[in-house]
């Protein structure tokens, strides 16, 4: 049987060989898919054939790093993944009040020459977009929005992602008192450094005031 999970993208047992190469002809193939389907019956109804298994993909890898751990976590886990194909990443922790969450910046997005290669000017809709919507549609309970797009002139694409938290996997702990004055005892150089400067300027404004 093949092992496809979706439309034009990977399948399960090139996710550990995927490289730049490699996932430069899944994100062609998924352009040329979408823009041959969309000819043929529609916008909307491409959009929603390229989705129907695509959720099946997403609770299967995107499960395999978050369905015990946090998201933030998981997301860490996966960036050794999503490095050889081109990306670079950065994931924050931002849970609070009983909600597990993650900001997800790229600072690179290698799709996004390609799109225009194929007559869409900007990747988000093929590939974020349906990607987020594959997880709230994979995740029930899960919230996922685009911040910001490097397709509409920001430094980065921002992701954010959450759900409610598992207390079996999940406690918001404050940084300890010790942690906090470690922290601080780290930052005596750079606070050395700004009083410096500000008694550098306190001078000379005295010598041009005289």
């Amino acid at each position: 049987m093949e092992n496809k999970m979706g439309a034009g993208d990977l399948r399960m047992e090139d996710v550990l060989k995927m490289d730049k190469s490699k996932a430069m002809n899944l994100f062609r193939n998924r352009f040329m898919r979408y823009k041959n389907m969309v000819e043929e019956i529609g916008e909307e109804a491409a959009y929603e054939k390229m989705l129907e298994k695509y959720p099946e993909q997403q609770k299967a890898l995107m499960g395999a790093f978050i369905d015990n751990d946090t998201i933030a976590n998981g997301f860490k886990k996966a960036v050794a993944l999503l490095a050889p194909m081109g990306f670079i990443t950065e994931v924050i922790d931002v849970s609070k009040d009983g909600r597990d969450a993650a900001i997800e910046i790229q600072k690179v997005c290698p799709a996004l020459p390609l799109a225009k290669e194929y007559g869409f000017d900007t990747p988000c809709h093929i590939l974020c977009e349906m990607e987020q919507e594959a997880a709230r549609r994979a995740f029930p309970g899960m919230k996922a929005s685009i911040v910001t797009k490097q397709s509409e002139g920001a430094c980065a694409c921002i992701f954010q992602y959450e759900r409610p938290a598992q207390n079996k996997i999940y406690s918001a702990k404050r940084p300890s008192i010790l942690s906090q004055v470690l922290d601080i005892i780290g930052l005596i150089p750079t606070l050395l450094g700004v009083a410096l400067k500000l008694l550098k300027s306190a001078i000379l404004r005295q010598i041009s005031d005289k």
